[in-house]
């Protein structure tokens, strides 16, 4: 594998281009955690993800107050243009206003001017342009960090014709002349730009301890190039592992049962040996038992009275002798039968092995809530939720035909009627919706301008319905409509689907996993299948081929007021599973193999009665609930 390490962050850091659309600054603004952005990027951003007059910060995630006046009230960053105009300066430029053309000694980042000393006293006096930014032109003086220094005049908000000029240490905060003799007379206070030099002075100290983290942070990239390069190796290493011991394992069954056959041939070659030589024992005595018996009948039939009785007793032993000869020729007969030592269900792993892993703390994420809204005024239950792309997801509830797309900020953009009752959504690869109708025993597929039409009838009621990378359809069923009328005898299981219709197979009604009631379905990243039972109060992470991997009770969860009661669940693109617990309040978040990391949602985010659940590429979880309910949030990986 080629390396993909760096050389350095510097490919990575680009300290010039916007971190929302990755180009050059337009208007930048920056932030309160002096992060810059483009305004009209930043301004879509907030847009979108604002709530309650806060924002996350894109790259930070830090939380930032939306300043009164929108996003056009932050801060706009001259310092960038300052920092890339310096490079570009030359000595002995004129001045752009004045007609003298004196030399110029400052550049207007505003006006983008260069003007002389005079012509920048006056533009800074001038009521439209007091409050535009200067930066000179060459250095004015040594210290490097001060060589191009922006220069402005900030005015006091309580006496705006005042220019700030002071520093009031109790109150903490920049004051004008006014201020100072009236409202902050009895305050200390110092000279401005004293204040600003010490500042600068500390903020220096700290900013090149703050560099000191740069190459730990390179360091921390290297190494996580290299784990991933190590984890290539190992899965390589492991998969040869595997298939050496399979082969060696392989050879030595093919080994022992090549043994054990030549054992067979041997003593089957050994008794067909003797029941040949049997066999000829009991035909040689067969043909003379059969002379004498015939003899003897002819004695009995033909013989002269004296002769029978002088021959009496020699013919009574020879009858005698006939039934002890057929006794003694009786077969006895090999039992020969294969005895293992292990059950092939259960024992194989232990003489193949297994896979241990040593997983690391999972990685934390942070959820923020992005809109409250309702499907309809029925107040049922929201059944299903699809993720289309773009932030948008059709959702049903109450099991009624319609279906309803929505955005993330709970806009209705469109109504369908499917006509027929629905329980489940998903959308194909083809971008066709699949859904099934509970109560009809069917699941159909849409057509062009969301025309459905039935692609199977079912023996059974189809409840959660989701779709394999291979593009077959699993299907939840249930004898019951209901999974409360669920009754012992009755085989629910998962059935497997092609996108048109066709039945493949199924699993769940085996003696190694019998579902109770599957109610919905989801297909992790791993490939794994992962069934929400609620009637046995359970979520079973399945195998490709329907064998069962793990399963999780909700026992492993501490605090839970009532017995955990599974809905529905979902799946994100790292293999976290989000399940919904209609009993609880609550939303457990799940790792790929099924363990227990933490209530992600609870009654304290003012989740109740959750139902249905989805997670889109964007990161989008919506979560419907009772009172036809649907809360989305967004979750991001820290």
């Amino acid at each position: 594998m080629d390396s993909r390490e760096p050389s350095s962050l510097g490919p990575m850091i680009q300290p010039d281009a916007c971190g929302i659309c990755l180009g050059e600054y337009t208007r930048p603004k920056i932030l309160p955690c002096f992060h810059t952005f483009c305004f009209k990027c930043l301004e879509s951003y907030v847009d979108k993800t604002g709530r309650l007059g806060r924002f996350s910060c894109p790259l930070c995630l830090g939380d930032t107050l939306i300043p009164k006046g929108g996003v056009a009230r932050f801060q706009t960053n001259f310092y960038v243009k300052a920092d890339k105009l310096k490079s570009t300066f030359m000595p002995n430029v004129r001045c752009d206003v004045c007609e003298r053309h004196d030399v110029a000694d400052s550049r207007c980042l505003e006006c983008d001017q260069n003007m002389c000393p005079n012509c920048c006293k006056t533009h800074l006096k001038m009521t439209a342009s007091r409050d535009h930014h200067l930066i000179g032109l060459f250095v004015r003086d040594s210290t490097p960090n001060l060589r191009h220094r922006v220069l402005t005049r900030i005015y006091c908000d309580k006496h705006p014709g005042d220019e700030l000029t002071f520093y009031c240490r109790k109150c903490d905060m920049t004051i004008c002349l006014r201020c100072k003799v009236t409202s902050h007379e009895n305050h200390v206070s110092d000279d401005l730009q004293e204040v600003a030099r010490q500042t600068r002075e500390h903020l220096n100290t700290k900013l090149e301890g703050a560099k000191l983290h740069l190459p730990l942070f390179h360091e921390q990239l290297n190494d996580a190039n290299r784990y991933e390069e190590n984890m290539v190796q190992t899965k390589d290493r492991l998969v040869k592992t595997i298939n050496q011991r399979a082969t060696k394992l392989h050879d030595k069954v093919d080994k022992l049962a090549a043994t054990l056959i030549h054992d067979v041939d041997s003593e089957y070659n050994v008794e067909t040996a003797r029941i040949d030589s049997h066999r000829k024992k009991i035909t040689q005595a067969s043909k003379a038992l059969a002379g004498q018996i015939h003899a003897a009948n002819q004695a009995v039939m033909y013989g002269a009275d004296a002769e029978i009785a002088r021959n009496k007793d020699l013919l009574v032993q020879q009858m005698e002798n006939i039934t002890i000869t057929a006794e003694r020729l009786q077969l006895p007969k090999l039992t020969l039968e294969l005895s293992p030592s292990i059950t092939l269900e259960g024992k194989i792993e232990e003489s193949f092995g297994s896979l241990s892993t040593r997983r690391p703390p999972a990685v934390d994420i942070k959820i923020q809530e992005m809109a409250v809204f309702q499907v309809d005024d029925t107040f049922k239950v929201v059944s299903s939720i699809c993720p289309v792309g773009d932030g948008e997801a059709w959702v049903t509830s109450g099991w009624k035909p319609e279906i309803h797309l929505f955005n993330v900020y709970g806009t209705r953009l469109r109504t369908q009627s499917v006509g027929r009752n629905i329980d489940s959504i998903i959308q194909d690869k083809s971008k066709s919706l699949i859904v099934t109708c509970s109560d009809q025993r069917q699941i159909l597929r849409s057509h062009g301008n969301i025309d459905f039409s039935i692609i199977a009838t079912l023996g059974q009621h189809p409840r959660g319905i989701a779709l394999t990378e291979d593009n077959e359809l699993l299907v939840c069923t249930g004898q019951s409509l209901a999974f409360q009328d669920y009754k012992d005898g009755h085989k629910n299981k998962v059935l497997r689907y092609s996108v048109d219709g066709r039945m493949t197979g199924e699993f769940g009604d085996e003696d190694q996993w019998k579902f109770m009631y599957p109610l919905r379905i989801a297909v992790n990243m791993t490939g794994d299948i992962c069934i929400a039972d609620c009637q046995r109060r359970c979520v079973t992470i399945h195998r490709r081929d329907g064998t069962l991997k793990a399963k999780y009770t909700g026992a492993e969860t501490s605090g839970l007021k009532n017995s955990f009661e599974p809905r529905g669940l979902a799946c994100d693109s790292r293999g976290f599973i989000f399940v919904t617990d209609n009993a609880n309040d609550a939303i457990h978040l799940l790792d790929h193999s099924g363990k227990f990391i933490r209530l992600i949602l609870t009654s304290n985010d003012e989740v109740y009665g959750p139902y249905a659940t989805a997670i889109d590429s964007k990161g989008f979880l919506w979560v419907g609930a009772r009172d036809a309910t649907v809360k989305v949030f967004k979750v991001t990986y820290i």
